[in-house]
């Protein structure tokens, strides 16, 4: 039986507010884990990170789709509304945020969104990486290797402002599945990203192995002594098919 075993958390750290929002949780026919970092503060209304968030939600909780159109009409969703907001404010400033994803299946396929920017890796025996980097050649996602998602190419051809940071062409590669079959999916904010080398992260994560609550609590510390000052916001997934439940730990350390 397959199992996702994952642990979350958000620590503001010096930050004055926590402008980071994320998910892990079962939702409709999926296990769903997002991250979406603050880029900029928004004065009032909901926060642009928040939109994302909720935007991927709804997106799931919709119309039955492939996963990698869910993950679409999320961006799509969470751009119409931080737009409207924007429209709505008395400044011009206008909120934004940055989204990875990813949409996991009782089979333990993994459809990601990620920009390549080291908001999402994956980690396993081979190392760690993009989603997007060295897409394997003629192995199918079943056998762990990496697939383009089978998305609808003509929502791929338009500018996403908000979302996916400022500005973005969503491309195919953007989206990709692969078996999280004894691999670890992490999702991240640059509180930690940016602090800490992906060696490093690889490094903590596969030493404590399915421990992933105790590798998120080492990440936290390790980006704090590493002199970041943001928010410090982690998801860490990992897929096994050896147990007979679905668990989780989740932990928002924001007062």
């Amino acid at each position: 039986m397959a199992e996702v075993h994952f642990s979350s958390l958000s620590d503001r750290w010096t930050s004055a507010e926590n402008n980071d929002a994320f998910c892990a949780e079962k939702i409709a026919n999926y296990q769903v884990f997002g991250v979406a970092e603050g880029l900029s503060d928004q004065p009032s209304g909901s926060s642009a990170s928040g939109i994302a968030i909720a935007s991927l939600r709804e997106a799931v909780q919709g119309p039955a789709q492939a996963p990698g159109e869910i993950l679409i009409a999320a961006i799509h969703g969470s751009e119409r509304r931080i737009a409207a907001q924007a429209g709505d404010s008395r400044t011009t400033a206008r909120g934004a945020t940055h989204l990875s994803a990813g949409l996991i299946d009782d089979a333990l396929e993994c459809t990601i969104l990620d920009t390549g920017e080291g908001n999402a890796y994956l980690i396993g025996p081979d190392g760690i990486q993009a989603p997007g980097e060295h897409m394997a050649q003629g192995t199918p996602a079943s056998q762990g290797g990496l697939s383009r998602s089978n998305s609808n190419n003509k929502n791929l051809t338009e500018i996403i402002t908000h979302t996916l940071g400022e500005p973005h062409l969503l491309k195919q590669s953007d989206i990709v599945t692969v078996s999280l079959r004894d691999r670890f999916l992490l999702l991240s904010s640059g509180g930690l990203h940016d602090f800490v080398s992906k060696e490093r992260i690889a490094e903590i994560v596969l030493r404590n192995g399915e421990n992933v609550e105790t590798s998120c609590e080492q990440l936290l510390q390790e980006a704090q002594s590493a002199g970041s000052e943001k928010t410090i916001t982690i998801v860490l997934v990992h897929g096994h098919r050896h147990r007979s439940h679905m668990g989780g730990v989740k932990s928002d350390r924001v007062p």
